[in-house]
């Protein structure tokens, strides 16, 4: 796995519809059939396939030649932090300029997303012979931003301002002028895109977010830091997609499962804790002709690795870190825990992961919350909620994360895809 193709990724991946997009022309390339839910899978032996959801998350098997023992899970999401666009966008200020209505999608550092290029994009939904049809779509950067105010206006600004996303991060996106809205926007580049003549009034819905367009880039003195938008998570979600489509399994059947609106709580039928994953299964054994017995056998010799970024320690925070487990960029995959399970890790899935690590040669390191500040959640648990098995919850460590573009290690991505790799290969 080479560093520029994962940073052409995020550079294309400016929401959770262009993730998996390009995660489809990736798997299309690399002869991975698509499948729908809307109909009966057949299935053979050594075959590649792939399913989505939604537009926004996607889940690609393998096959093995002869008798499966069980599935090989690996697990990330599709979405990050930003903005939401609301309905009835455009707010009109000073008489002046066009701003528009937006609302926080996750958690998120507000102040990193001021002074910077951003650009609008998602998908849209429009009516095409009596059927619903959506279109992801992306304007062009630097469509607009979110202007500071000036030091001089806010001497406190330097001491920790709390923003209002409702006053203080609204996106000014051109001067006034009410022929102007969003959907001529969209319409124009929806048309252009499909080679359709798209009209602004044929677009019946969206969902569309203010998206930072900064492209990746190397830093540090070496090059050997990564400075990216939406590393979390797509950048587990590269690993794995390039492990799936390099390693052959031998005795399990392969997934790569991908969700979206995990910053959100993976409550949609698209989340983590949605059916998606339970029903691909049951349809995998469908496809095979497997007995709902044997499905639970397969199932009861399964693993899942639930892969998520990590927070590394601070250079300059360093005692936000727990005092022993710290992780560091460049030095390896992450292993969370948590004393409450919020991380699915335990000693058997811990010991499972050291052993691939060792088959493999991938450093690994081990994180835990300060006892003293709480942590977020991730997708372990939310999976296993819906299916039952051994799992762990892994990641890539990063610096700023939930911020507009944080930095990472460019050697981290690459473990965790010698990781990922040897795991499906199993």
């Amino acid at each position: 796995m080479n560093i520029q193709g994962l940073m052409e990724y995020l550079d294309s991946s400016v929401t959770c519809y262009q993730a998996i997009e390009e995660a489809c022309k990736l798997l299309e390339e690399n002869d991975f059939q698509k499948v729908s839910e809307k109909s009966l899978w057949k299935l053979k032996e050594g075959g590649a396939y792939y399913v989505t959801r939604n537009d926004s998350s996607l889940i690609a098997f393998r096959v093995p030649e002869g008798e499966a023992k069980g599935f090989h899970i690996y697990a990330a999401h599709s979405d990050s932090p930003a903005f939401k666009i609301k309905e009835n966008p455009e707010m009109p200020s000073e008489k002046q300029y066009m701003c528009l209505n937006t609302e926080k999608y996750g958690g998120m550092i507000m102040s990193t997303w001021m002074d910077r290029p951003l650009t609008i994009a998602g998908r849209v939904c429009i009516e095409e012979a009596g059927e619903i049809v959506s279109y992801p779509v992306k304007l062009k950067d630097n469509i607009c931003m979110i202007p500071n105010l000036a030091i001089h206006m806010n001497r406190n600004m330097n001491d920790g301002v709390a923003l209002n996303p409702q006053i203080d991060m609204l996106p000014l996106l051109t001067m006034l002028d009410e022929k102007q809205t969003l959907a001529m926007y969209v319409a124009k580049q929806l048309s252009e895109q499909t080679g359709k003549s798209i009209r602004e009034e044929d677009i019946l819905a969206s969902d569309l977010y203010v998206v930072n367009s900064q492209k990746a880039t190397l830093a540090g003195a070496q090059d050997e830091f990564l400075m990216t938008a939406r590393y979390d998570d797509l950048g587990c979600v590269y690993a794995g997609l390039q492990a799936m489509l390099t390693a052959k399994p031998s005795s399990y059947i392969d997934i790569l499962a991908v969700f979206d609106n995990e910053e959100v709580g993976s409550l949609t039928r698209q989340g983590a804790d949605s059916t998606f994953l339970k029903d691909t299964l049951q349809n995998i054994a469908d496809g095979l002709e497997l007995t709902a017995g044997e499905l639970r056998v397969l199932l009861a010799d399964s693993f899942l690795l639930s892969a998520d970024n990590a927070h590394a320690c601070h250079p300059n925070q360093g005692a936000k870190a727990d005092p022993v487990n710290k992780p560091y960029l460049n030095k390896g995959v992450v292993l969370k825990y948590h004393g409450s399970q919020k991380y699915a890790t335990d000693a058997y899935s811990a010991a499972y992961v050291k052993k691939l690590c060792k088959q493999c040669d991938v450093p690994l390191q081990m994180y835990h919350n300060r006892s003293d500040i709480a942590g977020g959640s991730t997708l372990g648990n939310l999976v296993m909620a819906q299916v039952s098995m051994p799992a762990a919850d892994i990641g890539l460590p990063q610096l700023a994360m939930h911020s507009a573009y944080e930095t990472a290690g460019i050697k981290d991505a690459e473990y965790l895809y010698q990781l990922a790799k040897v795991f499906f290969k199993m």
